[in-house]
């Protein structure tokens, strides 16, 4: 057994963006889904914490909101061209994956001397170039609609 178990671990609110685009992803690109639709389709989420998902997408012009009746949310580019390691990126931007990432540098006091940040470093952005290769039309259970 390993001393450290490294695991790179999405935070939820990623994790349900993602599902969100999946679905979004599947249905024609015309037709909106509604956040309540959203959440039955997943499981019962809660609406409120997918309205602000919803919202966070559509900030990053993932997204593409419609007010009212029929309203809801829809894709705002084709699935090919959502890059999930762009979203990632942009999703978990403010997430540190050990003290020493953190924007304060946290409470390490092996900063001057660690080889271990950069070997993190490296590691991280690793995971990012895999996640770059792929596109939400790829995590697709079916051929995208748009």
């Amino acid at each position: 057994m390993p001393l450290w178990d490294f695991d790179m671990r999405l935070l939820a609110s990623t994790d349900y963006a993602l599902r969100i685009l999946m679905l979004l992803g599947q249905d024609p690109p015309e037709d909106t889904t509604n956040v309540p639709a959203l959440a039955q389709r997943l499981g019962g989420l809660s609406r409120n914490h997918l309205h602000k998902i919803v919202q966070e997408l559509a900030a990053l012009g993932i997204v593409r909101t419609v007010r009212g009746a029929g309203g809801g949310a829809r894709l705002a580019k084709p699935a090919r061209e959502v890059r999930i390691g762009a979203l990632v990126r942009a999703l978990e931007a403010d997430q540190a994956i050990v003290e020493c990432f953190r924007a304060d540098h946290g409470c390490c006091k092996l900063e001057s001397g660690c080889r271990l940040r950069p070997m993190l470093r490296k590691a991280r952005e690793s995971f990012y170039e895999t996640l770059d290769a792929c596109t939400l039309a790829d995590c697709l259970g079916r051929p995208a609609a748009g």
